[in-house]
């Protein structure tokens, strides 16, 4: 098994206890402070910052992959890390104290319906989280220096670290501190996985201490990642939209909102993204070598690998989807009611779940060919179409028509940017992805019926909860492998044979996918 496979496992696995930690992180939260207005406060509050952070996670990692290669190429690749390292610092400093003092003018600014002390949570939340923007700024760097190593499932074991201390803080410290316990173990987790780097890589090995800042270097690194991490943000935006429309329609609406979005964003975190990420250092070798068969190979692989993944994930979802916010969230300050709203938001967000996916592949694309900014005029219009879309959807049924405004924008977001990527790059085997995508599609259209068929006419609703789930689960699973089995699913071929690395070196040379 070559190393690259290993790696990309271990990323796999590594991803998958990042997204249970963050789902066990909401989890707590929902068990503790449920849905009320203080909950509510400290979500809006964290949007805020957050769309800074993940900025800069998603986007320096994206941004920093092709530009280490190249100077690595040349001999430079540490003092390229050391520049980027040095330079990202001062500036996620300048951006911390400025939204410190900010914060307080913000908030009131943008959510006037909050009491005194749900303003009050927003702020110190908001400001807690900007005093961790110094540091995620190098955590970022790092992260993306390890993908670069394809040490992979290091950057996601840091990133759960920042994840188990936020519940770790809610759990020991929620009584003396109450809802600022979870920013403040965000805080110490984003501290604590900059000490584990620093330990991991020695600091001899950390960066080149006595180095000069190279002013030039940092600043054409930056013309680079500008687009790509104003395109990562696109996303936190939207969100940040939403979250706006949302504070004005009552208590527990931003809370049952975000609950939904992070249960439905599971799947695309584990498969779109996962996948994502693999296919991105094969896109980036394919660009070092100007291989465009190899390039347009990888994004095919990336789309269909992605899709076979999805497909089921989603259909199952929406077949079992009150019963999954029952066993999520329904426990201690979390109610009936809550599952009931937040049930009616997460079917709504799962077309967006789909779309982003497979942006998301797509993105990487733009990023290897170093055409991030048209990523970055999409995105764009994707946001004034998210607040046209949230202005006329939420006028009309209510909160659920911003849930529903998100999976439109993304199919939006996504029919542009493939269509992009498709003339720009020459086009892409669409007979060969459509045929693979078709059979997909049927294989779990054939699982979503019997599912249905077993949960009403065979009755396993009447079982208690988690064995209901691990039935239907494990039927669905099964029904699925084989229904791709007996439709003869070229991709889920490959998995059990030769393995995907393998496959897509050989259909540079075949032209087969």
């Amino acid at each position: 098994m070559s190393k690259l496979r290993i790696a990309s496992i271990l990323f796999l696995l590594s991803t998958f206890f990042l997204k249970f930690s963050s789902m066990l992180r909401d989890m707590v939260i929902a068990n503790l402070f449920g849905d009320s207005y203080v909950t509510d406060a400290y979500i809006a509050a964290m949007t805020i910052p957050n769309a800074i952070i993940l900025f800069m996670l998603t986007g320096m990692k994206d941004a920093f992959l092709p530009s280490y290669y190249k100077y690595e190429r040349l001999g430079k690749g540490f003092s390229h890390l050391t520049n980027i390292v040095k330079g990202t610092f001062w500036i996620s400093a300048v951006i911390t104290i400025v939204g410190v003092i900010l914060s307080p003018l913000l908030i009131r600014q943008l959510y006037p319906n909050f009491n005194e002390h749900g303003t009050d949570i927003a702020v110190w939340t908001a400001v807690i989280y900007f005093l961790s923007v110094a540091i995620v700024g190098v955590n970022a760097v790092y992260e993306g220096y390890f993908d670069a190593q394809k040490k992979f499932s290091f950057s996601t074991f840091s990133q759960t670290i920042v994840v188990l201390c936020t519940i770790g803080g809610a759990l020991l410290l929620h009584r003396q501190m109450g809802i600022y316990s979870v920013p403040f173990g965000y805080f110490v987790g984003t501290v604590l996985s900059f000490l584990i780097k620093l330990f991991y890589l020695r600091p001899r090995h950390f960066l080149l201490w006595s180095q000069p800042l190279d002013r030039k270097e940092v600043s054409s690194f930056y013309m680079v990642f500008l687009p790509i991490g104003l395109t990562t943000a696109v996303g936190q935006v939207n969100l940040f939209v939403n979250t706006l429309f949302s504070a004005r329609l009552g208590e527990g609406v931003v809370s049952d909102l975000n609950y939904a979005f992070r249960l439905v964003n599971i799947p695309q975190a584990i498969f779109g993204v996962t996948i994502a990420t693999i296919v991105f250092p094969l896109l980036a070798e394919a660009k070092t070598k100007n291989d465009m068969r190899l390039f347009k190979v990888g994004i095919e692989k990336g789309l269909i690998y992605m899709f076979l993944f999805l497909a089921p994930t989603v259909a199952g979802m929406m077949v079992l989807m009150k019963e999954l916010v029952q066993a999520f969230y329904e426990r201690g300050a979390f109610t009936a009611s809550a599952t009931a709203q937040t049930s009616e938001y997460a079917v709504l967000y799962m077309g967006s779940v789909l779309f982003y996916s497979i942006q998301a592949v797509i993105a990487k694309g733009f990023y290897t060919l170093e055409k991030g900014h048209y990523m970055l005029r999409v995105g764009i219009l994707s946001i004034i179409v998210n607040i046209i879309f949230n202005a006329i959807l939420s006028n009309t049924i209510g909160a659920a028509g911003l849930a529903l405004s998100s999976s439109l924008v993304g199919l939006v977001y996504s029919v542009i940017t493939f269509t992009t990527l498709y003339n720009i790059s020459g086009g892409f085997r669409l007979a060969v992805i459509g045929k693979e995508y078709a059979k997909i599609i049927a294989c779990a259209a054939v699982m979503t019926i019997v599912l249905l068929f077993i949960k009403y006419n065979l009755h396993a609703e009447r079982l208690s909860l988690i064995p209901y789930l691990a039935v239907m689960i494990i039927s669905g699973a099964a029904i699925y492998f084989v229904a791709l089995w007996l439709f003869r699913v070229q991709s889920f071929k490959e998995i059990l044979t030769k393995g995907r690395i393998k496959k897509v070196s050989a259909s540079r040379e075949t032209g087969e996918l």
